[in-house]
């Protein structure tokens, strides 16, 4: 938490929505008549339930920083769709046949409005306060002591546990990284 500047709290019903319209036949028939590629269309089964929360919290941080097409913005895409098969069987239970009026609303609400209103960029305290509310998962339900949380929270304790031989092996690929997008040359 320490080194965390913004956090972004994301209703599950934006996730599963853009869940349907980013992987149903019809939520992406919608997204191609608003110039959606086919190759982008096709790397959207890419972005499971996290994903597409990532997604999210990404498009929030670009409008809160007032970023445009010269900034870079990386997030991670931490599954896919092939883990949620039967969250379209539940969608459609719970809502019905997706419907072209249903990925209207949906792209409009949640991907053209998609405004930072659960967005906070935050202050030493706020870090503080939130590295502190980990105290029921940490103490109370790991029975971890006190003062193994507080140490989460020192410098020092997380140097100790990456050492500087996976450091170093980290910077390298953040290296190549960089030198494959070619963004730093301009800089």
């Amino acid at each position: 938490m320490r080194n965390t500047d913004a956090i972004a709290a994301v209703d599950d019903e934006q996730v599963m929505q853009l869940l349907r319209l980013f992987n149903e036949d019809v939520g992406r028939d919608y997204l191609r008549k608003q110039g959606v590629s086919d190759e982008e269309i096709a790397g959207l089964s890419a972005a499971g339930i996290s994903g597409i929360c990532n997604l999210i919290s990404a498009i929030w941080a670009a409008r809160y920083y007032d970023m445009d097409g010269r900034d870079v913005i990386f997030f991670p895409l931490t599954d896919s769709m092939d883990l949620y098969g039967s969250r379209f069987v539940e969608m459609a239970e719970q809502h019905g046949p997706y419907t072209t009026d249903m990925a209207a609303r949906h792209y409009g609400r949640y991907l053209e409005a998609a405004i930072p209103s659960s967005f906070r960029e935050l202050t030493y305290f706020d870090r503080k306060s939130l590295h502190n509310f980990k105290y029921f998962t940490w103490v109370e339900q790991q029975g971890r002591t006190s003062e193994e949380l507080r140490a989460l929270w020192e410098e020092d304790f997380w140097k100790a546990v990456f050492d500087s031989a996976q450091l170093a092996e980290w910077d390298q690929l953040i290296n190549e990284f960089n030198e494959g997008t070619g963004l730093l040359k301009d800089l």
